[in-house]
């Protein structure tokens, strides 16, 4: 009896997931994703670190390639990008825009993450669908910390994005004056 309980279990499971159907048995399958997702968006350490133990990628994504880094960088939760990242978390994957958690740090004045994150191997000159960087992003948005993370990392100050637009060009469309000063004094032209 001791041995038939598993083959029980595997089987009652299946029958449940048949009788639901096949979209909504995707859907629970995925519950776990989700949830772990959540909790790195909340900045919940030790249930991130619990789910990895029990099996968890750090590579995990939702529906739009938005990874587990990406949702660290994106909260600066710099305890979680470095957990993700020692359990094998990749720093180059990209979302469905071609972005990378490094650009999600960047467009969310994430200075320390954008920091972490390049200490970790970030590629610093990677660019989107759209050619555009993160030190664009940084620019355009005015975060002035972020830019000089990024500038202190030898980001390229002269990358052209698909519009033919630098980010010496995008940060003219913030208000904060500094920005433009650092961009050229890095040799943006």
């Amino acid at each position: 009896m001791k041995n038939s309980l598993p083959l029980l279990v595997r089987a009652l499971a299946l029958a449940v997931a048949l009788s639901i159907g096949a979209g909504e048995a995707r859907a629970q399958l995925s519950l776990p994703d989700t949830e772990f997702l959540e909790d790195i968006k909340n900045g919940r350490k030790e249930k991130v670190a619990s789910s990895i133990v029990r099996g968890q990628s750090p590579n995990t994504s939702n529906s739009q390639s938005q990874t587990a880094l990406m949702f660290a960088a994106l909260g600066g939760h710099l305890d979680i990008i470095d957990l993700l990242v020692k359990n094998k978390g990749n720093l180059r994957l990209k979302d469905r825009e071609g972005r990378t958690a490094l650009f999600w740090a960047a467009g969310n004045n994430q200075a320390d993450a954008a920091e972490m994150l390049i200490k970790l191997g970030a590629p610093v000159n990677d660019i989107d669908r759209q050619g555009t960087s993160a030190l664009m992003i940084a620019a355009r948005r005015g975060y002035e910390e972020v830019v000089r993370v990024l500038l202190a990392a030898k980001a390229d100050v002269n990358l052209t994005d698909h519009t033919g637009r630098t980010a010496l060009m995008w940060s003219t469309e913030t208000r904060n004056a500094h920005i433009p000063q650092l961009l050229k004094q890095a040799g943006a032209r």
